[in-house]
C-alpha cells in the first residue's frame, strides 16, 4: 500500500510552522483566574508532513500556569481540519475539534469547549479561545498576540476581551 501524500490542505498549515513567542490576557472563567501571561507556541509537521504538532507553554511570573500539545490533521472525508489538544488540565478529549481555514484564520470548534483559533495578522500569530462562560455569547478567555522567535513582526492589533484573565 502507497503511503498518503500530503496535499494543499497539509501544505497550508506550513503559514504556522516555527516558534512564536508573546503576551496573552486571561479572562476569568470556570477554568482561568483573570492575569496577564506571556505564552510560547512551536508549530512543526511531523508524521511525513501529514500532520502540524503544537507545543504550547504560558507561564506568569515564571511560574507555569499550563502547557500543552496540539495535533492538527486534515480529515479529507469530511473535509475539515481537526484538532486534538492535550494538557496540564489532564483531560482527553474526548472529540476533535474540527475547523477550516477563514481567511488567515485557523478557525476550530469543540463541542463543549467553545472555539480556539490561530490567526496570521501582520507578520505576527494571534491565538484566541473563546467560549460562553456567562450564557451571554462567546467571548475570548485567552487572548496572546505573538511574534515569531528571533523577529521584530508586529502583530495587528484587535479589541480587548472584557475581564481578560489566567488559569487558576
Amino acid at each position: 500500500m502507497e503511503q498518503p501524500k500530503p496535499t494543499a490542505e497539509h501544505k497550508k498549515l506550513a503559514r504556522l510552522l516555527g516558534k512564536w513567542t508573546g503576551e496573552e490576557k486571561i479572562a476569568g472563567s470556570p477554568h482561568t483566574t483573570e492575569t496577564k501571561a506571556n505564552g510560547t507556541f512551536e508549530f512543526r509537521m511531523d508524521l511525513g508532513g501529514l500532520f502540524a504538532i503544537a507545543d504550547y507553554v504560558e507561564k506568569s511570573d515564571s511560574k507555569m500556569l499550563m502547557a500543552g500539545h496540539g495535533v492538527i490533521g486534515w480529515d479529507a472525508k469530511k473535509k475539515n481540519y481537526t484538532l486534538h489538544w492535550f494538557d496540564t488540565f489532564g483531560s482527553p478529549p474526548g472529540a476533535p475539534g474540527t475547523g477550516q481555514w477563514q481567511g488567515d484564520a485557523l478557525k476550530f470548534h469543540q463541542e463543549g469547549s467553545g472555539d480556539t483559533i490561530f490567526e496570521l495578522a501582520d507578520g505576527g500569530l494571534i491565538f484566541r479561545i473563546e467560549m460562553d462562560v456567562d450564557g451571554k455569547g462567546s467571548k475570548p478567555i485567552i487572548l496572546g498576540k505573538y511574534r515569531r522567535a528571533g523577529s521584530s513582526g508586529k502583530v495587528e492589533e484587535q479589541p480587548e476581551p472584557d475581564g481578560v484573565s489566567a488559569r487558576s
